[in-house]
């Protein structure tokens, strides 16, 4: 039971979270990012990413998701899935909040490039440092999506943008990881 509990019970609540706000088309209109309401809003900042255009899509994303975590097992336990994933979807959204022209999107995948950073680095701090060699390739990929070069199922002109945004998170959640948030706040001894 400990080996399910490490990180496949993070995974199904996300995905079954996920599909649920799929089935329910007529919220995604309130869900959905829009760099000019999303701060009144406020639930979007979040939402956004675990909503998604068509079930292609999620499914893409889903398997995106299921793929970082169960290769990248060990550094995954429910608590932390779950907190890497809010983390990186409200600082992703935070990053294209403050972006000067508006941004409207949804789906997983700007997160699923800050959650794979985050592996990466990780395996680099444990000594594997030949996965530099796939940073450069991530870090070239998006750097080649902003310079115009969309592959066909890109949908929207800010995917470079949303995928270069979720990268940054990367060294958000490696600085984060694990920490308490009573651990940030200094205490009178």
């Amino acid at each position: 039971m400990h080996y399910l509990n490490r990180y496949w019970v993070g995974l199904v609540l996300i995905l079954a979270i996920s599909c649920f706000l799929q089935l329910m088309p007529d919220w995604h209109q309130q869900l959905t990012f829009h760099s000019e309401t999303v701060m009144s809003q406020g639930w979007p900042l979040i939402t956004t990413h675990f909503i998604h255009l068509n079930w292609t899509h999620a499914l893409f994303n889903f398997a995106g998701l299921a793929l970082i975590v169960v290769i990248w097992r060990e550094y995954w336990n429910t608590r932390w899935l779950v907190n890497a994933l809010l983390l990186s979807s409200a600082a992703t959204s935070l990053i294209l909040w403050l972006l000067p022209f508006t941004v409207i999107f949804v789906g997983l995948s700007g997160v699923l490039h800050g959650l794979l950073g985050y592996c990466l680095i990780k395996d680099i701090k444990a000594g594997k440092k030949w996965m530099w060699l796939i940073v450069l390739a991530l870090i070239g990929k998006v750097v080649v999506e902003l310079l115009g070069w969309q592959p066909d199922h890109f949908v929207g002109q800010h995917v470079s943008v949303i995928h270069a945004a979720g990268l940054l998170t990367a060294l958000l959640l490696y600085k984060l990881e694990r920490r308490r948030i009573s651990d940030a706040v200094p205490h009178k001894d």
